[in-house]
């Protein structure tokens, strides 16, 4: 089987839509809700950069880095 451009986009949009159910479902909001928040994402964005080969890695483990960026963009209470 040849890895087209074409696969690898479908593989980016699968996981992205998996990678929004695991933060759904960790942060307790409707999962359309998590769709879009992910997709503004910077975490997104590097999963849709064919370079980063985020799309190697796992739902999980995308979940876990975009949820690390929510922290590190939250205010820090002083």
């Amino acid at each position: 089987m040849e890895v087209t451009e074409e696969l690898i986009k479908n593989t980016m949009d699968m996981l992205a839509a998996m990678t929004a159910s695991t933060i759904a479902m960790d942060l307790g909001i409707p999962p359309a809700k998590a769709l879009a928040a992910f997709l503004a994402s910077r975490t997104a964005q590097m999963l849709y950069d064919e370079t980063t080969k985020l799309w190697w890695d796992g739902p999980s483990a995308i979940a876990e880095m975009y949820e690390s960026e929510l922290q590190r963009s939250a205010p820090s209470a002083v």
